[in-house]
């Protein structure tokens, strides 16, 4: 086949891929034209309610309500059939009307300009969110407190230096508001905390473990939200379950013979089994949500303490390690812990818009 032979061909794809080319480009003209065409109608049928002429609204609305506007968009159009609907006294279609507008825009808030037959409307719908669910993490600090000595070879005078160290937490927080300013917060959090013991045994035998202990807090408090803008400080009071997961130890002796210390001796051990698994707090906290900081959700901070009601060793188990006893000559005391966390925490509201009938006068 000749040179000559396949121009033909060729003119042909040209063609027909240029054919292609244009209607693409028509296809994304239209579809920009369309956008704009709708936005124009919108600020037309603003300028028809402006200037009364009502019944021309709907119509030059109804073409762009389905494909055409924007979610912001949509929202102005709803508002403008709703506000006419009430002025024709059509409660039923205002009241669909109104429901569209909270779907697409479900925190609209009422402006200056609407007038009472509006807020009226808007009353009679939920406007608050049915859930709020996100994450929250931190740290804190923990405190021993009502330590009760038990100890086969030290006097009852002796009971040890504790020294707690740092708490960690991260975990799942949700929240169900009954009304505007009060809602229930249930939270699922992985937490660790460890701390240190150390004490003379006999004036020759130094010992310290350093526990580390881990597990997870189940809070359920309600909650006071002082303010209902973005920004909202609230106070909350509740209680919290947990449950033990693991409890490690590293045990070290170092014994004083005259002026001398002999080689520390080390143990590592599981103590699961001789802590409580079981434990249960009273916890109170004040924080704040700030909504639009950080896209449409909520940024958190929470100052949380937990007063734990329940000792962590089990005193039933707690002499079930001898080794720990005859080697390292301790015996676990009783004792509780409290802590003081600090969580930082981002959340996301769901909506769901529901109308909830005439307020009762």
């Amino acid at each position: 086949m000749t040179l000559v032979s396949k121009f033909p061909n060729f003119l042909n794809k040209l063609i027909a891929g240029k054919i292609v080319l244009i209607s693409v480009l028509l296809l994304l003209s239209s579809s920009g034209f369309s956008q704009n065409s709708c936005a124009e109608q919108l600020a037309n049928a603003e300028k028809l309610y402006e200037s009364g002429q009502i019944d021309k609204v709907a119509a030059m609305l109804e073409p762009c309500l389905e494909q055409g506007f924007s979610k912001d968009e949509k929202a102005r159009a709803y508002r403008l059939l709703a506000l006419c609907n009430l002025y024709y006294n059509e409660d039923k279609e205002a009241e669909k009307a109104f429901l569209e507008l909270l779907k697409a825009k479900p925190e609209y808030k009422i402006k200056e300009s609407d007038p009472s037959e509006f807020v009226n409307l808007h009353k009679e719908f939920r406007t608050v969110p049915v859930f709020i669910t996100g994450i929250k993490f931190g740290g804190g600090f923990t405190d021993i407190y009502n330590i009760e000595n038990f100890n086969d070879i030290n006097s009852v005078e002796s009971e040890g230096i504790y020294t707690p160290d740092y708490a960690y937490s991260i975990g799942l927080s949700f929240e169900t508001p009954i009304l505007k300013e009060l809602s229930v917060v249930y939270e699922f959090y992985y937490n660790t905390y460890s701390y240190n013991y150390k004490n003379v045994v006999l004036d020759y035998a130094n010992i310290s473990f350093d526990e580390s202990i881990s597990g997870v807090d189940i809070p359920l408090m309600l909650q006071w939200n002082i303010l209902s803008e973005d920004f909202v400080p609230y106070v909350n009071i509740g209680s919290s379950l947990n449950f033990l997961i693991l409890s490690k130890a590293k045990y070290t002796r170092r014994d004083n013979e005259g002026t001398e210390y002999r080689e520390a001796e080390n143990l590592d051990l599981d103590l699961t089994d001789s802590r409580n698994r079981f434990n249960y707090a009273l916890c109170a906290g004040v924080g704040f949500r700030w909504k639009n900081i950080i896209g449409n959700g909520y940024l958190t901070f929470d100052i949380r303490y937990s007063r734990y009601m329940n000792s962590i060793v089990d005193p039933a188990n707690r002499a079930d390690n001898p080794e720990v006893m005859y080697s390292f000559l301790v015996t676990d005391n009783v004792f509780k812990v409290q802590n003081t966390q600090f969580l930082i925490g981002y959340k996301l509201p769901l909506y769901i818009a529901k109308y909830k009938g005439k307020p009762k006068k």
